[in-house]
């Protein structure tokens, strides 16, 4: 749970950031962010409650705004 709050927490700030500013797309800084928290992203169980389940796909969602270019690290 703690790594799920961690990554939402990094996709809030990644979401706002980009909404105050044009967003730069490919910097290293950008990139090391995404790559962490898409490695960092909750995989889904069969005893989710219907919260987690929903917490899970928002987050899968916000990290596909966030990091497009990463979109494959979201787990399956």
């Amino acid at each position: 749970m703690r790594s799920t709050f961690i990554a939402a927490l990094a996709l809030s700030g990644l979401t706002s950031c980009a909404s105050m500013t044009a967003p730069v797309i490919g910097t290293e800084s950008t990139n090391a962010v995404c790559i962490e928290v898409g490695h960092a992203l909750p995989t889904r169980s069969r005893s989710d409650t219907e919260q987690t389940r929903s917490e899970i796909t928002t987050l899968y969602a916000r990290f596909a705004a966030a990091c497009p270019q990463h979109k494959h690290l979201i787990p399956k």
